[in-house]
């Protein structure tokens, strides 16, 4: 079924949307959505956006056209998550608006949006793109973003789950990465970073003794099986690593996403000059993270 701008059915509410523009990287992102609406027992909406603008009596046989090309597109798209799972509703949908705007509203009724890193007209050197950055900045819900030469083959060998922990503070992103683990029948790792406390500026530069260094290390696990116990109690069945890595978070998290399926991150977003951002450390994950990211937004 295909429906166009708000002249359609009400809305679904509480499913997976993923946006489709029928870049390569967006195939990418049909396919892991598709399988995430088959673990959710869900429909999944396939959701192409059009910026134009009708002009009141004038000759629209253009606008026509790329009306006519934006169904196409996402037919397409609503196809390749049909011939993925055959058994999936499927809803596939035109939106006459900023693919921006239209992505970021969509967040207040999906219960997940998938985008692709990078999608049609990006710069090659770039593997964020001027749709799924800012919309991973400002969804309300959570949103997958889905690396354009992920392997989505049915037949490879799955990886684990990895969840950073920067505290306590990380609650729903670490059950949303124990739900993954649990519905997929992963195991999962939870990475804490930590480093030695900075110096204070003109003091006499100094190794730490091994006990002091023990410490600190200790400190940083305590940190990390804190912030995960609650949710490692709800989820017995989930087998669990706790990683505690003397790194920076980006370093830590980077080298981590290598090795997996998904990487889960808490999107705390804090509030800028230009509104919410995604901090320096989620900024740096989106760009350079080797597997799909996971970003669950922190209310505060």
């Amino acid at each position: 079924m295909t429906q166009e701008s708000t002249s359609g059915p009400a809305p679904l509410q509480g499913h997976v949307v993923v946006g489709f523009d029928g870049s390569p990287g967006a195939e990418r992102a049909v396919d892991l959505a598709a399988d995430e609406a088959v673990r959710r027992h869900t429909t999944l909406e396939v959701l192409h956006a059009l910026e134009w603008v009708e002009v009141a009596g004038g000759d629209d046989r253009f606008g026509q056209q790329l009306r006519e090309n934006a169904r196409a597109i996402v037919e397409r798209g609503a196809a390749r998550a049909r011939a993925r799972h055959n058994h999936l509703p499927v809803v596939a949908t035109v939106e006459l608006a900023n693919a921006i705007d239209v992505l970021e509203a969509t967040s207040d009724r999906a219960a997940l949006l998938v985008v692709g890193s990078r999608g049609m007209g990006g710069f090659a050197g770039l593997l964020m793109g001027s749709v799924s950055l800012p919309v991973s900045a400002a969804a309300r819900c959570p949103i997958l973003v889905v690396r354009p030469d992920h392997d989505t083959s049915p037949d490879r060998t799955p990886k684990a789950i990895v969840v950073g922990v920067s505290g306590d503070d990380c609650g729903p992103a670490i059950e949303a990465a124990f739900v993954q683990a649990r519905t997929r029948g992963l195991p999962l790792r939870a990475v804490h970073a930590w480093r030695y406390p900075p110096m204070p500026a003109g003091s006499v530069a100094y190794a730490p003794a091994v006990s002091i260094m023990d410490d600190w290390r200790m400190m940083a696990g305590t940190t990390l099986a804190g912030a995960v116990k609650p949710v490692r109690d709800k989820y017995p069945q989930v087998t669990v690593t706790e990683d505690v890595i003397l790194d920076t978070p980006t370093h830590a998290l980077i080298a981590a996403s290598a090795d997996a399926e998904l990487l889960v991150l808490a999107a705390h977003r804090p509030t800028g000059r230009f509104g919410p951002n995604l901090g320096r450390v989620v900024h740096a994950l989106l760009h350079h993270a080797k597997s799909p990211v996971l970003l669950v937004p922190i209310r505060t």
